[in-house]
């Protein structure tokens, strides 16, 4: 029976438990992994790579333990202003010297003991006044709010990453369907003027120019092949998922909406003054520096404390203890530090003013960002038209230079020429309509709501 109570029998208890709940936690820790579900390859769709990207991405990752770390250094900063209760004991073998005690008179011997003292009792202390202690906490709070600020910037950069890599994989894969159709164009030149020229129409140089016309096409779609790949290996890398650029299909459209539903500059103003991390940012940087101000300066007031113990004291030669106590208030006044007061009021009073110089600062460049985002989207909008009206005029080229060399009224150097301007302009409209769209996703981050960006 006493061995169930003995200490080791009860530390392997306890050795025991902490081994299984340590290989419990481990197997949650790893059923509970962030990133082991993939979604599926086909039919990715912009929001799903982003909510991935903030979720798998190490960036956010570490940001959110930033915000816990922030959390428990707040949590250990309000400790200072609660309760502390303390346990202890001591056991001595001792000497005295009386005469140190100013105790002299005859038959005192010089040396007494040796004896053994034991003490065991509880400590509690309370702080009763402590300011500067108050500012800390209240700064500590403003350092979780930066934390957390910055995390959601952190969050929105990557957001507006994600949507730019799939813009241009979109753009690249748009390119490569004209690259591929330019191709198809020029084979069928080519089939052509073989026939013309097997016909005794069409001449050995037309022959010639239209087998050159397929080779620069190829060449075309093979740089357009490898833009897609490195487009779309940039897009699983930002998104966290396994390297595979032959196992990615994006779901969405190069081309905007027809609905223009761009917010006016005042508008977009009011929405990134009111939504933009950086603002949340420094607004808790300024709160967390003027914190820090008060503590410093509040460093010169005086501190009252209560402390209170309560114990056993005895003799271990003759174990007679006796409970004992005390009870009193600690009052502290700092009158001269080496000068560290004065220094900590002093930096803390520059950092209030650089928070507030970088907060102008904001202001200005967010204003600049805004404004260029939204004449940018109307321009891009106008280029998109542009691009697409000159693709259809292009098309009719085309058309018309290919029945002229069809029924053998003209060469087919009009026909190259139709192409290559044809190829110029798919490639513009995509370019077009790339730029348009990064146009809105600036101006969604310029507002502070890259995380909601959609196509």
């Amino acid at each position: 029976m006493n061995d169930h109570l003995s200490l080791a029998g009860i530390l392997a208890r306890i050795g025991v438990i902490l081994a299984m709940a340590g290989s419990m936690t481990l197997g949650a820790a790893h059923a509970q992994a962030p990133c082991s579900d993939l979604p599926a390859a086909e039919g990715l769709t912009l929001q799903t790579l982003i909510e991935r990207a903030q979720r798998c991405a190490a960036g956010p990752r570490v940001a959110d333990r930033e915000v816990a770390v922030a959390r428990q250094r707040a949590v250990a900063t309000d400790a200072a202003l609660r309760p502390h209760l303390s346990a202890g004991a001591t056991a001595t073998r001792e000497t005295v010297n009386p005469d140190t005690l100013g105790l002299a008179f005859p038959g005192l011997p010089s040396l007494i003991g040796p004896f053994g003292v034991f003490d065991a009792r509880l400590r509690l202390s309370q702080a009763v006044i402590d300011l500067a202690q108050i500012s800390a906490a209240s700064a500590a709070d403003a350092a979780v709010r930066a934390a957390q600020a910055r995390a959601d910037l952190d969050r929105e950069h990557l957001a507006s990453e994600v949507a730019l890599a799939f813009i241009r994989a979109l753009a690249a894969r748009e390119n490569l369907a004209s690259t591929e159709a330019d191709l198809g164009l020029a084979m069928e030149l080519d089939t052509l003027a073989r026939d013309q020229h097997a016909a005794g129409v069409a001449s050995g140089v037309d022959l010639l120019r239209a087998q050159t016309a397929v080779a620069q096409s190829r060449y075309t779609r093979s740089e357009a092949q490898t833009l897609l790949a490195r487009s779309q290996l940039r897009l699983q890398g930002l998104s966290e998922l396994p390297l595979d650029p032959a196992a990615l299909t994006l779901q969405g459209e190069l081309a905007a909406a027809a609905v223009d539903e761009t917010p006016g500059p005042e508008a977009a103003l009011a929405q990134a003054r009111r939504d933009r991390p950086e603002f949340a940012l420094l607004d808790a940087a300024l709160a967390e520096a003027e914190a820090r101000y008060a503590q410093a300066s509040r460093r010169r007031l005086p501190t009252l404390s209560l402390v209170a113990d309560y114990g056993l004291s005895t003799t271990t030669d003759r174990w007679d203890q006796q409970d004992t106590y005390r009870i009193g208030a600690q009052l502290s006044l700092p009158i001269y530090a080496g000068g560290a007061l004065q220094a900590d009021r002093a930096a803390s009073e520059l950092r209030i003013e650089q928070q507030r110089l970088q907060l102008a600062a904001l202001q200005r460049q967010v204003e600049e960002d805004v404004l260029l985002a939204v004449v940018t989207v109307g321009n891009t909008a106008e280029q998109a038209r542009a691009a697409h009206a000159a693709l259809e005029l292009a098309q009719r080229e085309l058309a018309s230079a290919r029945d002229r060399f069809q029924h053998g009224v003209a060469d087919n150097l009009d026909v190259v020429a139709a192409q290559a301007n044809l190829a110029r302009a798919r490639s513009q409209l995509v370019d077009a309509q790339a730029a348009q769209q990064q146009a809105r996703l600036n101006l969604a981050a310029a507002t502070g709501h890259a995380s909601g960006f959609g196509l």
